[in-house]
């Protein structure tokens, strides 16, 4: 008795039949197996170009970080500058307040000199 004798599918008189399905049957999961093989290397492909196009925005991401925290620092520069501007001016201000006192009091002492005079000069002249 042959190997094929045992099974139902194959037996004498009737395995052609059997054979062109198997053959059929085989050629289908060929075609679907060929079809699959395809859509996967499309998608290793559109993985492929997703990675690179990640890549991409990290660089630019990276570069653009880089840039915001290259101005954050130069803001805050700019910043330290200004509050010492701010104390200088404060530590100036009261000197500078004391000086305009001084020098209102000044001019004011010369005002009434000059009226005391402009008195006296006026009281001389002709009626």
């Amino acid at each position: 008795m042959s190997a094929t004798e045992g099974c139902p599918r194959y037996r004498r008189g009737g395995g052609g039949e059997a054979v062109l399905r198997a053959r059929a049957e085989a050629a289908g999961y060929r075609r679907l197996l060929r079809a699959r093989a395809a859509e996967v290397e499309a998608l290793r492909g559109a993985v492929g170009a997703l990675h690179r196009r990640l890549e991409g925005l990290r660089d630019r991401r990276s570069g653009e970080v880089a840039k915001y925290q290259e101005r954050v620092a130069e803001l805050e520069r700019e910043i330290s500058e200004a509050e010492a501007e701010m104390l200088r001016c404060l530590r100036e201000y009261p000197a500078l307040l004391r000086l305009r006192m001084a020098l209102e009091a000044e001019i004011a002492a010369y005002r009434e000199m000059l009226e005391g005079e402009e008195l006296r000069l006026g009281g001389l002249g002709p009626p």
